[in-house]
């Protein structure tokens, strides 16, 4: 019984927090939507065709976030971090792919709400398991086993988030050399670099994904009247990519002082050609070190006991027949 009781009680706090989080939700954007309907009217008194027309026109091109996301986002309103810490992790998010609005609320709301899920679960498990099993609750254990999964919750986003960034970021790295060698071939042939630029991110988008994406967002800040230099800058920033950021470098240099960009392009292929071969030999020459820990505690043991197994029996029988 009272272990059902503290099941009930922790499925009972879990759900409060998450009722009273929606509830701060649904009144603030209940206010947001009195406060906008209020103002509606009030241009409705004044023009009602054009406010209706504008107000349809703006529903339809940016939809009102979803419920959850508003969940996470008033979640987020109870971390507090720095201004450094919430620029590095809009950064990551940016070198993931994720570059919505209001990405870090969802995320750290997101992460919130995994803090609370991920203890509230386990504590559970364990106290239906105890239930089940009719054994004494060892609250030692289930403070342990709450606490790590606590700091496991609190993790596991961050962990997620550095990952998949990290995969893009390689990404992006191993698919620019082929368009590096797309666009020397486009600039020789008469293209501007703008020119070429567009018709690489339409060509390779099935090859290159990400790199074309970021090309594309370059085209449109470009198309917008941002200088290029800016960017390019934007561009190297964006995808987190040492050799994108030396390559837009490489862009500006050539663009300052008049120098062929195809040569410097092309230098700049050939430059990390090379050094994703001198990686590839670097991991070559790892593997001897590697391989040393499986062969002394996996691949000998075994060797030994096929050779010197069936001379220890033999051994071991002369013994016992001379002691016999």
């Amino acid at each position: 019984m009272g272990g059902n009781l503290i099941l009930i009680v922790v499925f009972g706090g879990v759900l409060g927090v998450f009722l009273l989080v929606w509830l701060i939700v649904e009144k603030t954007s209940g206010s947001k939507a009195d406060s906008r309907l209020s103002a509606g009217v009030t241009m409705a008194k004044a023009a009602p065709a054009q406010a209706a027309a504008h107000k349809g026109k703006r529903r339809r091109a940016k939809g009102e976030p979803s419920g959850l996301v508003r969940l996470f986002r008033s979640m987020a309103s109870m971390w507090r971090l720095g201004d450094s810490s919430q620029s590095r992790l809009q950064e990551m998010l940016v070198h993931a792919g994720i570059r919505e609005k209001g990405a870090v609320e969802v995320f750290l709301g997101a992460k919130f709400a995994l803090a609370l899920a991920l203890p509230a679960a386990i504590v559970a498990f364990l106290l239906w398991g105890a239930n089940v099993k009719g054994l004494p609750i060892n609250y030692r254990n289930l403070f342990m086993y709450a606490c790590i999964a606590l700091i496991m919750g609190l993790m596991i986003p961050n962990m997620w988030l550095r990952g998949k960034a990290k995969k893009r970021v390689e990404r992006i790295r191993l698919s620019l050399p082929d368009t590096l060698d797309l666009l020397i071939v486009c600039v020789e042939s008469g293209l501007g670099l703008d020119a070429a630029l567009v018709r690489i991110s339409r060509e390779m988008h099935d090859v290159a994904p990400e790199l074309c994406e970021e090309l594309m967002l370059m085209n449109l800040e470009i198309s917008a009247g941002k200088p290029r230099e800016e960017c390019l800058r934007n561009l190297a920033l964006r995808s987190g990519c040492d050799e994108v950021e030396s390559l837009t470098a490489r862009i500006n240099q050539a663009a300052k002082f008049g120098t062929n960009l195809g040569n410097s392009l092309r230098i700049h292929s050939e430059s990390l050609r090379q050094k994703r071969r001198q990686e590839a030999e670097e991991r070559a020459a790892k593997t001897t070190v590697k391989l040393l820990f499986p062969l002394v505690f996996f691949i000998f043991p075994a060797i030994f006991v096929v050779i010197l197994g069936p001379a220890v029996v033999k051994v071991a029988e002369m013994f016992l027949d001379k002691a016999g």
